[in-house]
């Protein structure tokens, strides 16, 4: 009996190492990871200031980027989706709001990475809003 006991023992402690190893897996990333490329941020730029600089300046997104402390980045970019811009919102192509929202995380301080911003493959659940440094 003793000899299954620890079997059983065994057995459950190597299952708790691999559900933890898959959980810290599967956490999600910050904003400071970088989520989307120089380049899109870049391409952003003219379509932010035509469609965007006039309402909402810099600090504007610093305090909202603060105001969403540990929320997915998701929920921000839908709300952007939905209500931007205010004279004709939801109007842009998800690739025109992907790439004025790089642009959005460049102008307050978050850094580029190695991957594009992308709505469409879900990706930006899986990123957590942490307040900027700056």
């Amino acid at each position: 009996m003793k000899a299954v006991n620890n079997t059983v023992i065994s057995v459950l402690a190597v299952s708790a190492v691999a559900l933890f190893a898959g959980y810290a897996s599967a956490q999600t990333s910050t904003i400071k990871d970088g989520v989307y490329t120089t380049e899109q941020a870049a391409a952003g730029k003219e379509l932010y200031e035509r469609r965007c600089g006039a309402c909402h300046n810099v600090d504007f997104y610093r305090n909202s980027f603060s105001n969403r402390n540990n929320q997915v980045l998701q929920v921000m970019f839908e709300e952007i989706l939905v209500n931007m811009p205010a004279d004709t919102p939801g109007s842009l192509m998800d690739s025109e709001y992907e790439v004025v929202f790089a642009h959005i995380l460049s102008l307050v301080g978050y850094p580029a990475g190695d991957t594009e911003l992308n709505y469409a493959n879900g990706s930006m659940g899986e990123v957590t809003i942490v307040p900027p440094t700056n």
